[in-house]
């Protein structure tokens, strides 16, 4: 198993455009471990001790999560692979006098705001040096590249061709002061977010599936859907549903998920890049799930002034709804090519899958009724997490396994701490892109370019929006794509007259396109990798499962689906048209409607589906009645000729289940 688990482990770190990872050696294993563990027990205190102020905790944050990195991740590929190098050491050094001043003497700098010292300059300087080397090592050039340019653009503003984007210049001093000795840069409101919120569903995340939940949220989906049509991909679609409100990310989502559903569903016809692409874009949709939705729903709420338990509210049914859409794509796709259910031998009890997990529904339910009683998202996370835990003490104490609660509880926070780096990584260099654009005011500029170039048209802003996050999520995480657009893009959406909600709402959701929007479609590249096809073409495939995700942004501005009144008789009519709306477009996509259909049937039903997708009284009866006269004889027809449907003999599901149990188990 040992060797499959490093197989899933490298993919997953390819997949998540990490240049680099250490295997260490045992003793540098354990060293490393103990930190990881540390950091997180560090973030866990911090949510019911106030020892640490603000500026003490982001400090040990920025500089705990850069000596990680510098630990896990080689410089270059000549660097040791199994232990830190010298230069390695050099840095961590040089991270611990750095962000050990900022610590110790935060106060004295905040009163000298605007006067920075020699010695403020010179540790600033190192300080932003090596964040952006962190961020190199684990991501790529990409954001350390744009947070290095708005740093020379701070500075060489008077130099600027006159025109939108010069202006008078900052100097060194300045630059520097803003971006180290405040809390306007690296140390600023992303630090704080990913402290107080992102971290800990991390952790939550590690410790659930360190304890099995990964494997009962297949299990359960599995035992549900079997007996329909299509089943092991419908559970598919389940699975990553279910996994999403634990898994802050889409192509961990994808190797954990589809390393057990992407063979059943290769087993059962699907051929093998759509198996792929099925599992890949049901994982991005994990991301629009709640509560956990990545870290953008977290930096959302910061940035609105909003509870976070409203985001989570209103951003249930459009994630539902985009399951949906994936789950009717996928039985017309088993209809398309005859896929059946799963042989009724074959079939899980759900009773028995429930009686063996229930208790990891716990922390969920746990995790829901503190946000929804007015706790924070951080009181909400470790109260999940405390609850778990003692569930699975009682657990191990009585089947007398007390030593492997405490070695599962290890490597679980150790886990969540290395989980966390990749993204950790971003948090000084989108801090400090989020400092230049305000300092520099380049954010408010773009608002008027995008205003000017737009001409005040919500749509071609929208299209506008989708095009910059497409290109910026190349080359870096989805959350900083998500927040450099939310920085620069919003405000304009808003003068356009775009609630700040569903703008926010509509750049999270596109930012998630690069998941399965080649050239760079990460999670399809590891639903291919575990599939064994074409990446592109599994890339493909994955863009065309998860196509509704292109309109979700529109009906966020042009309906009341995130109920900007309150929950009403428009809202829930708006709810019900849109998911029916979920049937044309399937179909159109497909190209099947209980039969297959040719391009010009497919252009009326995909037409059929906006026209519902933009609720109008009129719009939504001619959609209706066209719907009808396209599907009903075709139905009745279809149903005639398979009144009876074969079974495709799958795997034993119980043993599936069982070779997963026994993954999660290492």
């Amino acid at each position: 198993m040992a060797s499959k688990k490093n197989f899933f482990l490298d993919l997953l770190e390819e997949a998540e455009v990490a240049r680099l990872r250490r295997t260490f050696t045992p003793a540098w294993e354990i060293a490393f471990k103990l930190l990881a563990a540390s950091y997180s027990v560090m973030l866990l205190y911090s949510v019911t001790s106030n020892e640490w102020n603000s500026s003490t905790l982001r400090g040990m944050f920025i500089m705990l999560v850069t000596i990680m990195i510098f630990l896990r991740y080689p410089a270059f590929s000549s660097s040791p692979a199994t232990k830190p190098s010298v230069v390695d050491f050099l840095l961590i050094v040089a991270s611990v006098l750095a962000f050990g001043n900022f610590i110790l003497d935060y106060d004295n700098m905040a009163w000298r705001a605007g006067m920075p010292t020699v010695r403020d300059i010179a540790f600033g300087i190192v300080a932003i040096a090596l964040v952006l080397e962190a961020c190199r090592r684990a991501m790529s050039l990409i954001l350390p590249g744009l947070a290095l340019l708005l740093l020379l653009f701070g500075y060489f503003g008077p130099y600027i061709p006159e025109g939108l984007f010069s202006h008078q210049g900052f100097s060194v001093s300045h630059i520097v002061g803003d971006t180290y000795a405040s809390m306007n840069g690296m140390f600023g409101f992303v630090a704080y977010v990913f402290i107080a919120f992102v971290m800990l569903f991390i952790i939550m995340g590690a410790v659930l599936e360190r304890f099995g939940a990964g494997t009962f949220f297949i299990d359960l989906p599995l035992s549900l859907l079997a007996r329909t049509r299509g089943g092991p991909a419908k559970a598919a679609v389940l699975a990553s549903c279910l996994f999403g409100t634990i898994s802050g990310s889409a192509t961990a989502n994808t190797v954990a998920t589809g390393t057990f559903t992407i063979p059943l569903m290769k087993r059962a016809g699907y051929r093998p890049q759509v198996a792929g692409a099925i599992e890949a874009a049901a994982s991005t949709g994990g991301m629009f799930m709640p509560p956990v939705m990545g870290a953008g729903a977290f930096l959302m709420a910061e940035m609105l002034h909003m509870p976070y338990a409203h985001i989570v509210a209103v951003a249930l049914v459009p994630a539902l709804l985009y399951f949906s859409a994936i789950m009717v794509m996928v039985h017309f796709e088993a209809l398309k090519h005859g896929i059946g259910a799963v042989p009724e031998e074959q079939q899980v009890s759900t009773l028995q899958v429930l009686k063996r997990g229930w208790y990891h529904v716990v922390p969920i339910v746990v995790l829901f009724t503190v946000l929804f009683t007015g706790g924070t998202p951080s009181f909400a996370a470790f109260y999940a997490i405390a609850s778990f835990l003692a569930v699975m003490a009682i657990k191990h104490v009585a089947t007398g396994d007390i030593r492997g609660f405490f070695v599962n509880l290890f490597d679980a926070l150790a886990e969540g701490g290395d989980k966390s780096l990749i993204i950790g990584s971003t948090a000084g260099p989108v801090g400090i892109i989020v400092g230049m654009a305000l300092l520099t005011g380049v954010a408010f500029k773009f608002s008027a370019l995008m205003l000017s170039y737009t001409f005040g048209m919500q749509w071609v802003a929208l299209l506008v929006v989708l095009a910059s996050t497409f290109v910026l999520g190349m080359g870096m995480t989805v959350t900083a794509d998500y927040l450099i657009l939310a920085t620069l893009a919003v405000p304009a959406m808003g003068e356009m007259g775009i609630p700040l909600l569903a703008a926010h709402l509509a750049v999270f959701w596109f930012s998630q396109s690069s998941n399965v929007t080649p050239p760079v479609c990460i999670a399809a590249f590891a639903g291919a990798s575990i599939a064994g096809a074409h990446p592109y073409n599994t890339g493909f495939h994955a863009m065309r499962f998860s196509s509704f995700l292109y309109l979700m942004p529109f009906m966020f501005v042009y309906s009341p689906i995130l109920m900007p009144d309150g929950l009403n008789a428009s809202v829930v009519y708006c709810w019900v048209v849109l998911f029916l709306s979920t049937v044309p477009f399937a179909a159109g996509i497909t190209g099947h409607l209980w039969g297959p259909i040719g391009p010009l049937t497919r252009a009326v039903l995909i037409v059929t589906a906006c026209l519902l997708i933009f609720p109008s009284g009129v719009a939504d009866a001619i959609a209706l009645v066209a719907f009808t006269v396209i599907a009903l004889p075709r139905y009745l027809k279809w149903r005639g000729r398979h009144a009876t449907t074969d079974s495709t003999p799958l795997p034993d599901l119980a043993a599936v289940g069982q070779g997963a149990r026994g993954h999660a188990g290492e």
